[in-house]
């Protein structure tokens, strides 16, 4: 990877934090452009961007920080132990209130719980962290203590970071007087979010425009330091730039293309944050006979040996990326397998051995020099997100490198939000999408690639993955994980692409902005400060 070019650094931090009045900014910050928010309810958040929105209004029971570790300061759990090392948990919580003066108890708890199993698989969680069939017992002793048993011991660490963190309390006195369907139908109401336990309350969300937040004066954390908070909805890179030059926002995604550029704008300067926990994904469908070739495991190989990751961190990312060919990030490397630690994966750049893969399949070159079998050649659409050059350059890159393979790819943009409920509901409709996927905390990978997983929407399945996927997740150790991932690197059940390392440009005078963004995906909004040099 190239160096990262020189930008101004940010100014140096006062003694004392001011309030901002009025802080703006786009969804998406440090994982890539925004997009409309359509769900505040943390039960059915199907995007990150959804998933930031939902994190303001309601308190983590487990706020899990860049480190993986969890941070007591942020979480309503107080403690959490296992005396049977693996079978049974008991949680205790310290004091925090509703935004109407209620007590957060275990009551709520075990509200959200049963809410958990009564949606079922429409529960944005399902599945991860073995949540919610794992489950054999939650029980209560009084309102701060709680004790979750388990069908079988797991591996402790898995379960806390990946399944208990999912324990949310809900307000059971507020949302008990509605329905399973009610509850679903006002999940982008805002009169339905008047309590919550989170740093801040909704006060108002205009489709496809914006959503506005206040701080919740009873939050029990560290107190924010501006009046309003607003979520707009910016739908491409260029436009966010734009806006921050205007004064319309305060911080957003630098566009890599426009480094140089933002570099020298007046009244403005860029921070640097660490990756997201996250990677880019060719998804090829499996599930769709139009492309039935995606089964076959050497096809896959020999679509991830076809691309040069690297030029696509070069040309498209400037060279603020990390190459990725497997399922758990390079940073931090605490995660990562031997093999994958010394940079020795199963694909890598290798036009040569793609094309030898593809001979050994039985395909050949046809007229066209489109490799084929029976018939069918390797012709498929990547769907990408609409008006977001990053993902245009990186599939016009990789349309390059395939065709050079013999491998026919086109594009075509998407919105946002269609591509992915297509993705979701519609297996039939599509042939290949390119998205960037947000990770939990333990990347074991049980929700993803395990045969009928809730995120498995390619239609993979495969014995030994399953094994050791419930390796990794009901063994203590990493061994588990360790021969997961890198039997995963050698599947490609999706295509690993690389991270990008965003920065963003933010108005001189607004401050923590490093801090507030956490990689796993959760915003920390009382990190953020002003000086003078930012009016209100």
């Amino acid at each position: 990877m190239s160096a990262a070019p020189a930008f101004a650094q940010t100014p140096a931090l006062p003694q004392e934090p001011g309030n901002c009045g009025t802080i703006i900014i786009p969804p998406g910050l440090g994982i890539g452009p925004g997009a409309d928010i359509t769900s505040f309810n943390p039960l059915f958040i199907t995007s990150a961007y959804n998933a930031e929105a939902a994190g303001l209004m309601f308190e983590s029971l487990l706020w899990i920080n860049r480190y993986h570790q969890i941070d007591w300061s942020r979480s309503i759990a107080s403690s959490v132990t296992t005396p049977d090392a693996g079978k049974t948990y008991d949680v205790t919580m310290r004091p925090w209130l509703w935004s109407d003066g209620v007590p957060v108890t275990t009551k709520d708890v075990l509200y959200a719980f049963d809410l958990i199993k009564a949606y079922g698989t429409s529960y944005a969680g399902y599945g991860a962290g073995g949540m919610p069939g794992i489950i054999a017992s939650l029980t209560a002793s009084d309102a701060a203590h709680f004790q979750v048993v388990l069908q079988h011991q797991v591996n402790p660490d898995w379960f806390i970071l990946n399944g208990l963190s999912q324990l949310a309390p809900l307000p059971a006195h507020a949302w008990e007087k509605y329905n399973t369907d009610q509850i679903w139908q006002g999940q982008s109401s805002p009169a339905f979010f008047g309590v919550v336990d989170g740093p801040l309350l909704l006060s108002g969300f205009t489709v496809g425009v914006d959503a506005a937040f206040v701080p919740n004066p009873r939050y029990g954390g560290a107190p924010m330091h501006f009046e309003r908070f607003i979520m707009k909805f910016e739908n491409a890179e260029g436009q966010e730039l734009q806006a921050v030059e205007s004064g319309d926002l305060d911080m957003s995604n630098l566009p890599f293309d426009l480094y140089d550029q933002a570099s020298h704008l007046p009244g403005a300067h860029v921070v640097t944050l660490p990756p997201a926990y996250a990677w880019h994904e060719l998804i090829p469908n499996l599930a769709n006979p139009r492309t039935g070739y995606f089964a076959d495991v050497r096809v896959r190989q020999a679509i991830a040996d076809a691309i040069n990751q690297q030029q696509i961190i070069s040309l498209a990312m400037h060279g603020h990326g990390l190459p990725d060919y497997g399922p758990v990030p390079v940073v931090p490397p605490i995660f990562l397998s031997p093999a994958a630690k010394a940079g020795s994966y199963p694909v890598g750049y290798d036009p040569a051995k793609a094309r030898a893969l593809l001979a050994a399949a039985g395909y050949a070159p046809g007229e066209d020099g489109i490799m084929g079998k029976g018939g069918q050649s390797i012709s498929f659409t990547l769907e990408i997100p609409a008006g977001q050059p990053l993902r245009i350059e990186m599939a016009e890159s990789m349309q390059q490198d395939l065709r050079a393979v013999g491998i026919a790819m086109q594009i075509r943009q998407v919105e946002f939000n269609k591509m992915l409920s297509q993705m979701v509901h519609e297996p039939h409709a599509w042939e290949a999408i390119l998205v960037g996927e947000n990770l939990a905390a333990y990347p074991s990978g049980e929700d993803l690639f395990v045969t009928g997983g809730y995120l498995n929407n390619n239609g993979y399945s495969d014995k030994k993955m399953d094994a050791l996927v419930a390796q990794s997740t009901d063994e203590p150790g990493m061994a588990g994980l360790y021969a997961y991932q890198d039997y995963a690197s050698a599947q490609q059940p999706v295509i690993f692409l690389p991270n990008e390392q965003y920065s963003v440009l933010v108005r001189n005078g607004l401050h923590g902005v490093g801090d507030f963004i956490n990689p796993l995906g959760a915003w920390a909004p009382e990190k953020l400060y002003c000086t003078a040099a930012a009016a209100p």
